[in-house]
């Protein structure tokens, strides 16, 4: 960069240099000049081309210093920036970390004591219906022994129903029996001129006719129907 800026200078001055000096040979004639003196001259012009060169260094260094230290404190600048963002971000990093922590914490918490709660809500309800179940089973054997009982009473008052007619019909069998061995005797219903009733109302209907008495009380009572 620099050697470009000193090589355009020299070729500046060279075209520059012979077009002035053209000039001022039109204008008037110079004396003539020595061979000492010209070299003199490009002494002092070499002299000069080195100040210029010198100083356009000396400016282009300045500049470049310039350059740097505006870059350095641009990058100081840049840095510093990036790091206070580096922080914010980290700062905010940071809590959104302590948030998310804290968020995590609370839902562990939660989730703990619904835990607890599903465990006493589960424990609750095995207790409920271990009481239900017992207390299902209790009245069961319950109705069961209720059961067994009126079975019990039920057979036994079938067998005392059984015993009491037993008991109670034997007699009535046996005065049947007297009874009806006595009618059998007295009235003889098998005998084949007919029983003793029917032959004492045969009797009584032949002696209705000459009994007036007679008649009219056999007829009151409808056992003379078919006599005058």
């Amino acid at each position: 960069m620099k050697n470009r800026f000193v090589f355009l200078a020299l070729t500046a001055l060279l075209f520059t240099g012979p077009i002035c000096v053209g000039t001022a040979l039109g204008v008037e004639n110079a004396p003539r000049i020595s061979d000492r003196e010209i070299i003199e001259r490009l002494t002092r012009l070499e002299e000069g081309q080195r100040s210029i060169q010198k100083g356009m260094e000396e400016r282009f260094a300045a500049m470049e210093k310039r350059m740097d230290q505006r870059s350095a404190a641009m990058e100081k600048r840049m840095d510093e920036r990036f790091s206070a963002m580096e922080k914010r971000m980290d700062e905010r990093f940071s809590a959104m970390d302590q948030r998310f922590v804290a968020m995590e914490k609370r839902m562990d918490q939660r989730f703990v004591a619904m835990e607890k709660r599903m465990d006493l809500m589960g424990d609750q309800t095995g207790q409920q219906i271990s009481s239900l179940e017992k207390r299902v089973d209790d009245r069961l054997d319950a109705q069961w022994n209720l059961t067994l009982i009126l079975i019990a009473a039920i057979f036994g008052l079938i067998g005392f129903v059984v015993w009491d007619r037993k008991t109670a019909i034997k007699p009535l069998e046996r005065r049947f029996t007297r009874i009806a061995d006595t009618i059998e005797r007295d009235l003889e219903p098998e005998s084949p001129k007919g029983s003793r009733f029917a032959r004492l109302m045969n009797v009584l209907r032949e002696l209705a006719p000459d009994d007036p008495r007679l008649a009219d009380a056999l007829r009151r009572h409808s056992l003379l129907e078919d006599l005058p």
